[in-house]
């Protein structure tokens, strides 16, 4: 259930115009005293509310922080996220979903942070996690279909993160995915997925499913070895993105992506592909130690990649770290 912050927010953000404080007290279905006792606290928050007599209360502007109550007043009526918990900072989204899941929360719980101090990628990797700039967050997932089909939770993930990204990218740029799980923009890296699975006291499986997101970073931001292969929302658009705005965004997308991860996988595959920055290019794979070389030819029903080697050999890959090094003919 929504906290009456969110509904009042929401109300607000409906009305966009003044809603009278009855108005609010009816949709709230609280009282009038209730509402007016919120508004200071909003406000304290950085919410900008006018309040005008005989008209009521107008949304002027919202905060550019990450706010529970905020975020949920901007979702529609969707089943993914049932909660969203906030933090300045912590250790790792991932690591506090898991340790959600592990003590058997139920699934839809999305953890965001503005900052991470041992924020990870794939392979252990550090992930920077620079403060008050970008989407930092988990979801934590019990996936109702076989526990087989859970690695098609990153291909799905990674259609949508592009799909929302294109709501705000200028005409002409979009954005693509390089296999298995980084999002690219005008071919640098703006966002990343891990994906890691546990299970609970009742050895019930989880699934948390990390996302990060470059938005609003100045190019100076960015660590010295990122440099030359990250940008940002801001460095493509010319401006600030709404933060809130996006991760509700890609919360729709991912309802959306989710509903097939059972049946009509295929459309998500077909969408990955044609976004695809590997595919009919030359590549290096490395894998488990191995470096394997070939052309990326095709994703497969489950989005394992399809490599064909120089003797004419397909191999199927899981996932690995790629290189392209060349179109090849």
């Amino acid at each position: 259930m929504k906290s009456l912050d969110a509904v009042l927010l929401r109300a607000l953000r409906v009305a966009g115009g003044y809603c009278s404080g009855s108005d609010l007290a009816e949709l709230a279905g609280s009282s009038l005293a209730q509402v007016e006792a919120r508004m200071l606290p909003l406000r304290s928050a950085g919410f900008e509310i006018e309040e005008r007599p005989g008209l009521g209360y107008r949304l002027l502007a919202s905060p550019d922080r990450l706010i529970a109550d905020d975020l949920l007043s901007r979702m529609g009526a969707g089943t993914l996220i049932r909660d969203i918990l906030v933090f300045e900072e912590t250790d790792s989204t991932n690591e506090r979903a898991a340790a959600s899941g592990r003590s058997g929360a139920a699934g839809g719980l999305a953890i965001f942070a503005e900052r991470q101090t041992c924020g990870r990628g794939r392979f252990g990797r550090r992930w920077d996690s620079a403060s008050h700039v970008g989407l930092w967050f988990s979801l934590l997932l019990r996936p109702t279909c076989a526990f087989a089909r859970w690695p098609r939770i990153t291909t799905a993930a990674a259609a949508a993160i592009a799909s929302a990204l294109d709501r705000i990218l200028p005409g002409g740029v979009s954005a693509r995915i390089k296999w298995p799980n980084d999002i690219l923009v005008s071919g640098r890296k703006v966002a990343g997925i891990l994906m890691e699975t546990g299970v609970d006291r009742q050895q019930q499986p989880f699934a948390v499913l990390g996302i990060g997101l470059n938005a609003n970073h100045g190019a100076n931001m960015f660590p010295s070895e990122l440099a030359e292969k990250a940008t940002s929302l801001l460095q493509v658009v010319g401006r600030k993105v709404d933060r809130s705005d996006l991760a509700v965004s890609i919360f729709e997308e991912l309802e959306s992506r989710f509903s097939l991860l059972d049946s009509g996988f295929d459309r998500v595959i077909g969408e990955v592909s044609q976004r695809s920055a590997l595919l009919g290019e030359w590549v290096q794979l490395r894998e488990a130690g191995e470096i394997l070389a070939g052309r990326a030819e095709a994703l497969d029903a489950e989005g394992r990649l399809l490599l064909r080697r120089s003797d004419g050999s397909i191999q199927r890959l899981n996932a690995g770290e790629v290189t392209v090094v060349s179109a090849r003919a």
